[in-house]
């Protein structure tokens, strides 16, 4: 008798709108997913398609002013819309973590690394000053920092880009957290750097036992790390399913161009690489139809005037947003 996964994180018609100069800015529209324990989801989309946007939602970590969220975000049981900041912050560290971008802008250059984590230790989980240290110390060492002792009292330029990387990992998972958000967590790092990041976030999720959930613009990132994959293209999931489903039998023809616009080793050197035509949409001037028609080979009337909505491929788990959809088993583009 099979059992249903133990869900983490259930997210209902989540919206995000900013209030600009300009008009309303939707973000995030309409997005409705969940995350099972111990499960690592991918987020990938290009620049502006709303994953940031969407991960710090989840989290509650949007503006004070001038947003506007709705839908619902229920984190182990706890709601996260509208709930107060105080109310957020019992969860923040515990039942959710992120690790930013930059971590030279998410870490504070005139206070050393070791302080940075203990402030956390000491917060949230009430440790003693000597404790604190002592845990930080042990964080060092767990997310492969050398001579961890010595860099508690570093200060984060001291340290090279992929280090400071793992220091912010260290913060984040400090008070063990049951979900882990990685937001593009290997952006401006080598590619040697990116690889040792992406396996150190893999080893420490299957050590802690935590979901990850991981937001990169490179599907290839997600490939071999994921159960589940979302894309999203303006502010919205156009497809959805199985991370080997969606690589081989994807059916948006922004999946497969998305694709198609990575980088392969295989290729000749030299060889021009293949650019998705035309520009994201403005948010503010979205149409009435699917917003990537614009720059869509297969676009039709319908796809300029009427919104397609999330439909099942068949597969199991497997959704996709599309009046033209790309045919099945047609594999992953090779070229």
């Amino acid at each position: 008798m099979s059992t249903e996964p133990e869900k983490l994180l259930v997210v209902e018609d989540l919206t995000t709108t900013f209030a600009t100069p300009g008009g309303p800015l939707p973000a995030v529209g309409g997005i409705s997913f969940n995350i099972n324990k111990n499960e690592t989801l991918g987020i990938v989309g290009e620049s502006g398609s709303g994953k940031t946007v969407l991960s710090r939602t989840i989290m509650g970590l949007q503006p004070r002013t001038n947003v506007t969220v709705t839908g619902s975000v229920l984190l182990n049981g706890h709601q996260i819309v509208g709930a107060s900041e105080n109310e957020k912050r019992k969860y923040w560290g515990i039942d959710v973590a992120m690790v930013f971008q930059d971590p030279m802008t998410s870490l504070n250059p005139v206070m050393r690394i070791g302080k940075q984590i203990d402030e956390s230790l000491r917060v949230r989980l009430g440790m003693s000053r000597e404790a604190a240290k002592a845990r930080a110390i042990e964080l060092l060492e767990l997310v492969g920092i050398p001579s961890p002792e010595r860099r508690y009292s570093a200060y984060p330029g001291q340290l090279s880009g992929g280090m400071r990387q793992r220091v912010v990992i260290a913060i984040a998972l400090a008070c063990s957290p049951k979900l882990l958000m990685a937001d593009e967590p290997t952006t401006g790092l080598d590619v040697t750097i990116q690889a040792q990041i992406l396996n150190l976030i893999d080893e420490l999720k299957e050590r802690l036992h935590m979901s990850v959930i991981l937001v990169t613009h490179d599907l290839g990132v997600v490939a071999t790390r994921t159960s589940r994959i979302i894309v999203m293209y303006a502010g919205r999931i156009v497809e959805i399913g199985d991370t080997r489903e969606v690589f081989t039998n994807h059916r948006m023809p922004y999946t497969r161009a998305l694709l198609e616009s990575s980088p392969k080793v295989t290729n000749p050197s030299h060889t021009r690489l293949i650019a998705i035509p035309g520009r994201p949409p403005n948010l503010m001037k979205l149409s009435a139809g699917c917003s990537f028609a614009p720059r869509c080979a297969y676009a039709t009337e319908r796809c300029h005037q009427e919104r397609p909505e999330l439909q099942s491929s068949g597969a199991p788990g497997h959704f996709f947003a599309c009046w033209n959809p790309l045919p099945a088993s047609q594999g992953a583009p090779t070229s």
